[in-house]
């Protein structure tokens, strides 16, 4: 399946059923997310018999806000190079020592918990949190073991999907802002942010996408850091083309509770070309080299700018266009959706 996916959502949800009839789980949830945030795009609607909808908000918050030093926040994971952890096999079985588990898993009726980074060419596509309740036991390592085996095989799905999807112009083209309470709700919204909402999918009715409530909150916890992660994701939607949401903090003078501005565009070049790069599996010196075609700089030209020799840089072009499945340098570029 994930060899010829469908649609990278549908794909991670097709994907999250079939691993709940091997690793049975309460609830929780799959999304596909950007490799350069770890931010979710589009999250599954998987059954949740654990909590209430805001349940989804809650964890993104005690992740972004809270979780850089908590068990198995995927931050750590990504770190660590860990593709899947159960949290009591972690603890030891005494999840108490995680803030997660006090602070939302307890009130919440949450017993263990199991997650998972779907990575590919080395960045990450995809992941999943899922959980249990006293009904069911605690995650075994064999349970662990067979949904990190999966894991590359879902990262290569999605990565996949995303890069089959025609690279087209999106028709909404004007940029729209929502500004946002500390509490996550809309406090103002242009026009034609509510014309990109419009275009976007919600994990529950009446609830934010999910892209708009993890740029909001990681900008929240980008105010009280000095190293910043990136506030933004890239969004494939639904006929191709890609939307870029990104979110900073608004600053005023004598006001405690911190507003967000939360930006929807179109993608531009700068913004998509490292992202299209990455999801044809180039490796980090192809990404260099392929910036440097498409922008146009002879084969001399990038041998000088890389200081490496022109034999060097055509065997990097050669495995490029192998990837990309292309012949020529106009042939990539319009593959990648940059052809004027």
């Amino acid at each position: 399946m994930c060899e010829s996916p469908p649609d990278a959502l549908e794909l991670v949800e097709e994907v999250a059923e079939r691993v709940r009839r091997v690793v049975p789980f309460d609830g929780g949830a799959w999304w596909v997310s950007d490799p350069e945030s770890m931010l979710p795009t589009n999250v599954t609607k998987v059954e949740d018999n654990l909590g209430a909808p805001d349940l989804h908000v809650a964890f993104v918050r005690a992740e972004l806000l809270e979780g850089d030093g908590d068990v198995n926040s995927f931050f750590e994971m990504a770190r660590k190079g860990e593709t899947a952890a159960g949290l009591a096999l972690t603890t030891g079985g005494d999840m108490t020592s995680s803030k997660r588990y006090r602070d939302i898993h307890l009130p919440y009726g949450i017993h263990d918990e199991l997650r998972v980074i779907a990575r590919s060419a080395g960045e990450a596509w995809a992941m999943g949190c899922v959980s249990r309740g006293d009904d069911l036991p605690e995650f075994t390592e064999d349970e662990v073991r067979w949904v990190a085996s999966i894991a590359s095989h879902l990262g290569q799905g999605v990565r996949t999907a995303l890069s089959r999807m025609p690279q087209v112009p999106i028709e909404l083209r004007t940029p729209g802002m929502l500004v946002l309470a500390d509490d996550g709700t809309v406090e103002a919204a242009t026009g034609e942010a509510e014309r990109w909402l419009g275009t976007l999918d919600s994990p529950h009715p009446g609830m934010l996408p999910a892209p708009i409530n993890s740029v909001a909150i990681q900008a929240q916890a980008n105010a009280g850091r000095e190293t910043a992660r990136p506030a933004r994701v890239r969004v494939q939607m639904r006929g191709g083309g890609w939307l870029l949401v990104h979110a900073d903090v608004l600053r005023h003078a004598g006001d405690a509770a911190a507003k967000v501005a939360v930006v929807l565009e179109p993608a531009d070049r700068a913004e998509l070309l490292p992202l299209l790069l990455a999801l044809h599996g180039l490796t980090d010196r192809e990404r260099e080299v392929a910036e440097l075609l498409v922008s146009g700089l002879s084969t001399d030209e990038v041998a000088a700018r890389l200081v490496i020799s022109r034999h060097t840089v055509r065997d990097h072009v050669k495995s490029i266009f192998a990837k990309v499945g292309v012949g020529s340098r106009p042939e990539l570029t319009a593959a990648l959706g940059l052809a004027a």
